[in-house]
């Protein structure tokens, strides 16, 4: 489940709060999202890998925004990021409270989430809610967890990632179909119903 009283999409009266809190977190302009704790599973090594080209390809000017906790294995992620001449186009955001995160899914241009595997994938949902657009796996948990209300790819395949980020930013019939299809989706998550559901059996 989601908790819409924490993640929803913001009001035409909330965009200038907004703003500050972009402001606050040193975000400027368009910009890709990832949300999760920082560790193999995750797979940041392709998401990165997927950035560059997007970047080489000139397929994206703004930034991508890391939110979470740094786990393990930091070192190959540091690699990749020298390698790929990165280091001045990804932000590594730390913690961020809910407020802000709530503002940073509705913001985004696409929230992304490649990982390897998932007990269940909560970013999905929480992103759907604010209204965000989503790429996400085509396997474990996170291709039944998003239904037809995202674009999906292999997350061993960055050059996939980075098709499915292209067509999203530049598809914006596609995308708008999508965010709502995602608020949709979205509604058919609850602890509630999941606390009844397992009680049931």
């Amino acid at each position: 489940g989601v908790d819409r009283t924490v993640f929803s999409p913001l009001a035409q009266d909330e965009q200038e709060y907004a703003a500050g809190v972009l402001k606050g977190l040193g975000v400027t302009g368009p910009f890709i999202l990832f949300v999760g704790t920082i560790e193999p599973r995750k797979n940041l090594s392709n998401l990165l890998e997927a950035f560059a080209a997007l970047k080489s390809g000139r397929k994206f000017a703004g930034p991508l925004v890391i939110v979470g906790m740094k786990g393990w294995m930091m070192g190959p992620l540091t690699d990749t990021l020298n390698r790929k001449g990165l280091s001045g186009e990804v932000m590594f955001l730390g913690y961020v409270t809910d407020e802000q995160l709530r503002v940073l899914y509705h913001k985004t241009e696409v929230f992304v989430f490649p990982s390897l595997y998932e007990g269940f994938g909560f970013p999905i949902i929480e992103a759907f809610a604010c209204g965000a657009a989503v790429v996400a796996s085509n396997t474990s948990s996170c291709a039944e967890v998003v239904g037809d209300a995202a674009l999906t790819a292999a997350p061993d395949r960055p050059q996939d990632i980075a098709a499915a980020i292209v067509r999203m930013i530049e598809d914006p019939s596609l995308k708008a179909s999508l965010k709502a299809k995602g608020l949709k989706r979205a509604d058919q998550f609850s602890f509630d119903t999941t606390a009844r559901r397992t009680l049931e059996v």
